[in-house]
């Protein structure tokens, strides 16, 4: 048949295209192992480090390795790295703190210095409640809600605060010939207050983690003296 003639089709008799909608991919869930493996070999890694220092640092440094303000600060970076997921950063940070203990154990008692099994056990059940608490601050320090991330950029220097207050105690007491010191004292306490002044994103959220940091450190007081009260059972 000749097609002279035929009309020739416009836009009009175009068949309609129906634009296709890109399909969008759904992110694959993040795998927690990472997270854990980090936790533990930070643990077990810091200490030996614990364990090692306690014999060549002496003075005011000693503080550094014969404190629980470095071992909970292991949790909280250790959350740093799992930003708004916080219940894993708190089962991370409680294994940071298992990993601590066993490390500074195991490390003891390979260099001959025997470890009571008590002891143990009270750094351990300290772990379980500090490792959780710290690991999760640090996943939720850049958290959209002001409240959360201020009381995460308090709680980070509260036991910075209390042990040096507790430094102080101990310089100031005639009967006691232990602790590290008043400039110790003044370090850990100047640490502890700038943590969540340089943390806090404004000056609102900084109001709020002070107040989260008086509190928190006044619980690390507390426990702390639970710890000790432990000790002489």
């Amino acid at each position: 048949m000749s097609t002279t003639g035929a009309p020739t089709p416009t836009a009009s008799h175009a068949t309609p295209v129906t634009p296709v909608t890109p399909a969008t991919r759904t992110p694959a869930p993040t795998r927690a192992w990472p997270l854990m493996a980090l936790a533990v070999g930070a643990g077990l890694a810091g200490g030996a480090v614990t364990s090692f220092g306690q014999t060549y640092l002496t003075g005011g440094w000693h503080a550094l390795v014969n404190s629980a303000s470095t071992w909970v600060t292991v949790a909280f970076l250790i959350g740093l790295r799992a930003p708004g997921r916080w219940r894993s950063a708190a089962l991370a940070g409680l294994l940071s703190q298992a990993g601590l203990v066993v490390g500074y154990y195991a490390t003891s008692e390979l260099r001959g210095y025997a470890a009571g099994l008590s002891a143990v056990v009270i750094w351990i059940a300290a772990g379980l409640v500090a490792g959780p608490g710290y690991g999760a601050a640090g996943a939720l320090l850049r958290h959209h809600r002001p409240v959360l991330r201020s009381a995460a950029a308090g709680v980070v220097g509260s036991v910075w605060v209390m042990e040096g207050l507790h430094f102080f105690r101990l310089a100031t007491d005639a009967n006691s010939n232990s602790g590290p010191g008043t400039t110790a004292a003044w370090c850990y306490t100047a640490v502890g207050v700038l943590l969540p002044l340089v943390l806090a994103r404004s000056l609102r959220d900084r109001c709020y983690a002070l107040l989260v940091l008086a509190a928190g450190a006044a619980l690390a007081t507390g426990a702390g003296l639970l710890i000790d009260a432990a000790f002489t059972l």
